[in-house]
């Protein structure tokens, strides 16, 4: 019960934000717990890349004290097919601190963005081995779409492709809305 009142606590007092150039480190260390690594710098170009407010959203989730607790990220996805909607790029919580609720927040606050946008939809591709990530999402409204095989091409170098299966879920169109 303890460490129950410790996880609301932490979600209560945490800060939901877009993040600013001293999160780059921290943003890139997180990254890598999911095993995306990259650096700081890296992130800080990336980030620029992404300055149009109405095609990506970023947001940090800091802990009092500073620590920036997690990050999500998404960009707005057109096709000729289906009109627009916002999907999931990335979301990590420091993996000392998951299921505490911050996840939650940041979909939360990714979900209002995507409404301010103009999506009637969100979606997001994950690993089909992240279960406990697919888990979170269904635990939060959204539907499994579909399963499927997706090959990467080859690397520039030469190298061969592995083909990762992914899955896709998805939270709006099915219930005309995000709420």
């Amino acid at each position: 019960m303890k460490q129950d009142s410790n996880l609301v606590a932490a979600q209560a007092r945490c800060e939901v934000r877009q993040p600013q150039p001293g999160d780059c480190d921290r943003i890139a260390e997180l990254a890598g717990q999911l095993g995306y690594e990259c650096t700081g710098e890296e992130v800080r170009e990336r980030l620029c890349e992404m300055r149009d407010s109405n095609q990506y959203a970023v947001y940090v989730a800091e802990l009092p004290g500073g620590l920036v607790a997690g990050w999500i990220g998404a960009y707005v996805f057109r096709s000729v097919e289906t009109g627009s909607c916002a999907e999931i790029s990335g979301l990590v919580i420091d993996e000392r601190i998951r299921s505490s609720g911050i996840g939650k927040l940041l979909v939360s606050a990714v979900e209002g963005w995507a409404r301010n946008v103009g999506c009637d939809a969100i979606s997001v591709r994950s690993n089909v081995m992240r279960e406990r990530a697919r888990r979170f999402y269904t635990q939060n409204g959204y539907e499994l779409v579909k399963t499927q095989n997706h090959g990467c091409p080859a690397k520039v170098s030469g190298g061969d492709s592995n083909p990762l299966k992914i899955i896709m879920i998805t939270r709006g169109r099915s219930r005309n809305d995000l709420n």
